[in-house]
């Protein structure tokens, strides 16, 4: 036996625990769906729409997951030029979708759109601390402690539930075809920042649609 194969067994070990502890922390979403009629999962441009009024929120959440897809090799783009604000005037339906569509060459269309909120009472249990004291009896130096108890309270807080759909519209299109591939949603648990929001939500869908090859590069 040659010595030499022993020397790559710590490295080989320290690599699988280290991949290990990278898979278990990485987040994805709670709950997605996929399609069974669904064979061809290469793209070669997909544009990431964020459905909603607030154009903060949708700038913010396009860029983070176009910048997350280009990572991975997806050529991605932001949907807010092609599908504007509350549409236009000369968007009116199907029709105009699908002249955006082809004009713009896409072949995947990735939307994201908050579609519940709720807020919850929630109950803070309350905390004992035990501080040491110090006591002399005589010549003799006792320790006891000092109790001080924070009492509960109740807190509301709010949770958002965002959705992600991708819809592959490859090939001729029209009317009433369905091309809703594949479904997502997330929930966040009192975001403290719209960016810190737009990370969370962006991360677990990148990391689902990559991990769960529903989304590949051509």
């Amino acid at each position: 036996m040659k010595k030499g194969n022993h020397n790559c067994l710590p490295t080989m070990i320290t690599l699988s625990i280290v991949m290990l502890f990278l898979s278990c922390g990485v987040t994805k979403m709670e709950s997605t769906w996929t399609s069974n009629d669904y064979p061809d999962r290469e793209y070669s441009k997909i544009a990431v729409v964020g459905i909603g009024k607030d154009l903060a929120a949708r700038n913010t959440f396009e860029q983070d997951a176009v910048e997350l897809l280009r990572a991975q090799g997806i050529n991605a783009v932001v949907g807010i030029h092609m599908f504007p604000p509350g549409g236009k005037v000369e968007i009116r339906g199907p029709k105009d979708y699908i002249k955006i569509i082809k004009e713009n060459n896409l072949d995947g269309v990735l939307t994201m759109a908050l579609v519940d909120s709720n807020e919850k009472e929630r109950y803070q249990p309350g905390e004992t601390v035990y501080i040491p004291s110090y006591y002399r009896v005589g010549k003799y130096i006792y320790r006891g402690y000092r109790t001080y108890s924070a009492p509960g309270y109740y807190t509301n807080q709010k949770s958002y539930l965002i959705e992600a759909v991708l819809y592959n519209v490859k090939g001729e299109l029209f009317e009433g075809k369905e091309t809703m591939v594949w479904t997502g949603q997330s929930s966040l648990l009192e975001p403290s920042s719209l960016k810190s929001a737009s990370d969370t939500f962006t991360k677990r869908m990148v990391n689902q649609l990559i991990t769960d090859m529903v989304i590949m590069a051509k």
